[in-house]
């Protein structure tokens, strides 16, 4: 009887020993594959560094763009106050023009500085040399 009852001890302690092994390897698996899905590859990451570069260039180059333009509207603004005409329609013409190109500008300014904050946050405390 003794027999016995060491008998079922030895091989339920060997069940349980089983199980824990079990469900730890399947715990492992699942939170392996749970990370896998959760976080993106370096190549997406790269992808995505690489698309908000071309994007924060391309704001540069607009930003460099419509100062220029800017500065002929103000150049050209300047000059026609400097001219006494009594064609108003044309200056307001120009300082509509004027204030649409200072509106763009500060747009660019305001993407370019959210474009370096993103690729701040991605590439950790390199940032791109223009930023």
């Amino acid at each position: 009887m003794l027999f016995l009852i060491l008998e079922m001890a030895f091989l339920l302690i060997i069940a349980l020993s089983i199980g824990v092994l079990l469900g730890g390897w399947l715990s492992k698996l699942k939170t392996k594959q749970a990370i896998a899905n959760a976080t993106p590859t370096i190549d997406a990451t790269q992808g995505e560094q690489l698309a908000l570069k071309n994007r924060l260039n391309r704001c540069f180059d607009e930003k460099v763009a419509l100062n220029l333009e800017l500065k002929s509207a103000h150049e050209a603004l300047n000059k026609r106050k400097n001219i006494p005409v009594g064609d108003k329609k044309q200056d307001i013409n120009l300082q509509e023009k004027f204030n649409v190109l200072m509106d763009d500008l500060q747009i660019r300014d305001d993407t370019i500085s959210s474009l370096c904050k993103e690729i701040k946050h991605l590439k950790g405390h390199n940032q791109h040399p223009k930023c």
